[in-house]
């Protein structure tokens, strides 16, 4: 990163910067919108994940209004990047679950999170097919259209609910090996596979799932869900349980309700994967 002085925000910067979000959040609901009908222009990247017109413009456009906003900010894009050794940075994934998007299934989304020296201070995810709008700011709380969202309060064996991936592409998440899916089936918990990362989040988020685990290094999957799970009262850190930057690839994550959070920890343990 950048050398320079610790970056300290106060509260008005960090609401200037939540409306800023806020904003761009409805622009890419309304191209994602715009383009779910209509060719699509879809391309296979260099990993074979597919990328379309839809996800370029809304990340193009974040760029230009964070250069126009934020001058001394960067933005750590999926497709695309501006001066990402910054200390302050936009991490952006402008359609989370771009195969749903493709699909017209409704849980391709949007999000953003403000990252100051490696830290998420504001973050907003938005639906725009159920108009669902997420946001926290930190110390101040999580929220869905306004209202305060918590996570659940089950336990493990409380038929806690494990969320997977749904695409076969993907290599296994822990959670879908044999002795995981035994583990946490015979242990009084279920297992619910379904797409989007951003949405699963956001369903730990809101309490209607208590946790899933995610194995890549893409810190724009996860930066958003950090905040907005720890806001409303969740937990988020890297596979191991720990602490992690959110300026630079992360070391994958576990996302939880904070109760279960030292049993997917055992099973991430017990069935490490390799990241390739």
């Amino acid at each position: 990163m950048s050398p320079c002085i610790l970056v300290v925000m106060d509260e008005t910067q960090l609401i200037k910067c939540r409306e800023f979000a806020t904003e761009m959040a409805r622009e890419a609901g309304a191209i994602m919108r715009k383009y779910a009908t209509i060719d699509q222009e879809v391309e296979r990247k260099s990993d074979n994940t597919p990328v379309t017109i839809a996800d370029k413009t809304i990340n193009a456009l974040l760029i230009e209004k964070v250069k126009e906003t934020f001058p001394e900010h960067g933005v750590l894009g999926e497709e695309e990047s501006y001066e990402d050794d910054r200390n302050i940075l936009w991490v952006c994934d402008p359609i989370d679950g771009t195969v749903s998007f493709i699909l017209h299934s409704p849980h391709s989304m949007f999000s953003a999170a403000l990252v100051v020296d490696g830290e998420v201070l504001v973050a907003v995810t938005y639906n725009p097919w159920t108009d669902e709008l997420f946001e926290a700011s930190k110390g101040m709380g999580a929220f869905l259209n306004g209202k305060a969202i918590s996570v659940s309060k089950k336990k493990w064996g409380e038929e806690a609910f494990i969320v997977s991936t749904s695409d076969p592409v993907h290599k296994p998440y822990p959670t879908d090996s044999p002795e995981s899916v035994l583990r946490i089936r015979s242990e009084g918990n279920r297992l619910f596979h379904l797409s989007g990362g951003v949405f699963k989040g956001m369903l730990v988020a809101q309490g209607y799932a208590d946790g899933f685990t995610f194995p890549y290094n893409s810190t724009h999957d996860i930066a958003a869900i950090k905040l907005i799970v720890e806001e409303a009262g969740g937990r988020v850190t890297n596979l191991s349980g720990h602490e992690q930057r959110y300026d630079r690839p992360i070391d994958g994550a576990i996302i939880s309700n904070g109760l279960i959070h030292e049993q997917l920890i055992e099973i991430v343990s017990d069935n490490a994967y390799s990241g390739d």
